[in-house]
C-alpha cells in the first residue's frame, strides 16, 4: 500500500477536535437540554410539617429559707431539744442556753434603776425648795439653776437604766433560740456544755413549705420562655406545674445563660431535688430534615406555579428544628430538594399526610 503524504498528520490533527467537541456536548449543551426538563419533586404544606419542640434547661429546687440558726448572745448550751429530720414549727424551741448571768445583770439594772427612780423624787422635792425659797428672795437664782441641772441629769440615767434593762431582757430572750419558721432540721452544730459566742451556727433549719425552681437557660432561649404557655419541672419522671417569676437580667460569661425563677403552681417537688425545666416552644418550627444549604445560609425550598425559591432561616442551625416565618399554607419541598437551586423549574405532588401532626400542636 502505498501511504499518502500527511493522511497521519491529519487523523492526529482532526481527533482532538472530535474529542473536543464530545466533551463541550456533554459538559454545555446536554445540561441545558436538561436543565429545561421539570425536576420531579413531592410538597407539603407548611401547617402538616409544623413542629412546636419542647425545651429544656437544668433546674434545680431551692427553698427560699435554708437558714444556719446562730446564737444571739455569748453563753453554755444547756440543751438541745432538737434532732436532726425533726420537723419544727415557728416559735418552738431548738436551743437552750444558760441564762444565769443574764438575769442576775437584770436583777442589778433594775436595783440601779430603783435607785435612781429615788434620787430623782428627792431632786424633784429639792428644786420646788429652791423655787419657793428663791421667790422670798432668800435663795440665789444660780441655785435653783443648779438643782433643775441635777433633775435633768437624774431622768437622763434613768431613761438610759430603762434602755440597758431592755437590752437584759432581750439578752434573756435570747437564751432561748426559736425556730423563726415552720421547717426541718437538717443539721446541728453543737452540743450540750459548749461555750458559744455570738454568730456561731446553731443548728440548720429548711423550710420546706416555701420553695422556688431556679433554672439556668440559655440566653437565646428566654424570649421563647416568655411566650411558653407550659412551664414544668420534671423530676425523676414526674412533671410539676410552673409560673415564671423572674428572670435574672445578667448573662453568665462563660455558659452563655441567665438564672430564672419560677413558682409552683400546684403540687411541689422537695427543696434540692435536680431536674430540668421543660417548656413548649409556641412558635412555629420545622424539622432539621428538611433543611438544606446554600452558600452559607440553612433554608428550605418552597414551590410556586412550577418553580422553586430557596427561603432562608437565619436562625437555623444543623441538627436542630428552625423556626420559620412562613405562611403555614405554603407548600414546602420535602423530597428532591437536595438538587434545587433557585429558580429550578420543577414537577410538584402533593405527599399524602401519612401521619397525624396533632403531637406538635402547642397546648393553649
Amino acid at each position: 500500500m502505498i501511504k499518502q503524504p500527511g493522511s497521519s498528520r491529519t487523523k492526529d490533527f482532526v481527533l482532538p477536535i472530535v474529542v473536543c467537541l464530545q466533551l463541550i456536548w456533554a459538559t454545555v449543551v446536554c445540561p441545558l437540554v436538561l436543565a429545561d426538563e421539570p425536576i420531579p419533586v413531592l410538597i407539603q404544606p407548611l401547617y402538616e410539617l409544623a413542629l412546636y419542640p419542647e425545651s429544656t434547661a437544668a433546674a434545680q429546687v431551692v427553698s427560699l429559707n435554708n437558714t444556719a440558726i446562730a446564737a444571739q448572745v455569748n453563753a453554755l448550751v444547756a440543751e438541745i431539744p432538737v434532732r436532726v429530720g425533726d420537723s419544727v414549727k415557728a416559735g418552738a424551741i431548738l436551743v437552750k442556753l444558760v441564762c444565769k448571768d443574764f438575769e442576775l445583770e437584770h436583777e442589778k439594772l433594775k436595783a440601779e434603776r430603783q435607785a435612781t427612780q429615788s434620787r430623782l423624787e428627792l431632786a424633784q422635792w429639792h428644786i420646788k425648795q429652791s423655787e419657793l425659797l428663791a421667790s422670798q428672795r432668800t435663795l440665789p437664782l444660780e441655785k435653783v439653776q443648779e438643782r433643775r441641772a441635777e433633775l435633768a441629769v437624774l431622768r437622763g440615767e434613768l431613761a438610759a437604766h430603762a434602755v440597758r434593762i431592755k437590752i437584759a431582757e432581750r439578752q434573756m430572750a435570747s437564751c432561748l433560740v426559736k425556730a423563726p419558721f415552720d421547717g426541718i432540721v437538717t443539721e446541728r452544730s453543737l452540743s450540750v456544755g459548749q461555750l458559744v459566742s455570738s454568730g456561731t451556727a446553731l443548728v440548720h433549719l429548711l423550710d420546706l413549705t416555701r420553695a422556688e425552681v431556679s433554672a439556668q437557660v440559655a440566653s437565646r432561649d428566654i424570649t421563647a420562655l416568655h411566650k411558653a404557655g407550659d412551664l414544668s419541672f420534671e423530676h425523676e419522671g414526674q412533671r410539676y406545674p410552673l409560673k415564671l417569676r423572674a428572670i435574672l437580667p445578667s448573662i453568665q460569661t462563660q455558659t452563655g445563660t441567665q438564672e430564672v425563677r419560677l413558682d409552683f403552681s400546684g403540687k411541689r417537688s422537695q427543696p434540692g431535688a435536680a431536674g430540668r425545666l421543660v417548656w413548649q416552644d409556641q412558635t412555629l418550627h420545622i424539622a432539621s430534615e428538611l433543611l438544606v444549604k446554600r452558600g452559607e445560609q440553612l433554608g428550605v425550598f418552597t414551590e410556586q406555579a412550577g418553580v422553586a425559591h430557596f427561603h432562608s432561616l437565619p436562625h437555623a442551625q444543623n441538627g436542630r428544628p428552625a423556626i420559620i416565618d412562613l405562611s403555614p399554607d405554603t407548600p414546602i419541598i420535602v423530597s428532591g430538594q437536595y438538587s434545587l437551586n433557585e429558580g429550578s423549574k420543577v414537577k410538584a405532588q402533593v405527599l399524602t399526610k401519612t401521619a397525624p401532626q396533632s403531637a406538635n400542636k402547642p397546648k393553649p
